[in-house]
């Protein structure tokens, strides 16, 4: 690679940062999605952390375990972690189809899979493959 045409700075020169505020995420439907999304990991990693305490309660023995049942249904934090978690989840799920369908279009001969059915057929996709594995785990 060669170096000619390359201009140095003079010494004490500086880029022009333009200046953003902290909240220029809010000012933007599409970048404010993006933010809750990127917002949704926090809690789910908040309530896998949650969900290996009760595991490694478990792990210790049925005292514990029942100590670990009592406390999260004494503070609802389970239920309301759990509704947050799920409500965030279902957030990313959404928007991530969004995005593959912006991403990849498909086009079978003349048909167009439009965004919606594209949402559609992977959500209803996801609900069948949940409804299969709670089946089975519930010994249906």
């Amino acid at each position: 690679m060669s170096a000619e045409g390359y201009r140095v700075p003079e010494p004490g020169y500086k880029d022009y940062v333009r200046p953003y505020p902290i909240t220029w995420w809010l000012r933007s439907r599409p970048y404010f999605l993006f933010m809750l999304r990127e917002l949704s990991s926090l809690f789910v990693f908040l309530f896998a952390l949650y969900l290996l305490q009760g595991v490694i309660a478990l792990s210790r023995g049925e005292t514990a375990w029942n100590a670990w049942l009592a406390c999260a249904a004494r503070s609802n934090s389970l239920a309301i972690g759990g509704l947050i978690t799920l409500l965030f989840a279902l957030l990313h799920s959404v928007t991530w189809f969004i995005a593959g369908a912006a991403v990849s279009p498909i086009q079978i001969g003349e048909f167009k899979v439009t965004t919606p059915m594209f949402v559609l057929g992977n959500l209803g996709l996801a609900v069948i493959v949940a409804a299969i594995i709670g089946y089975f785990t519930l010994g249906g």
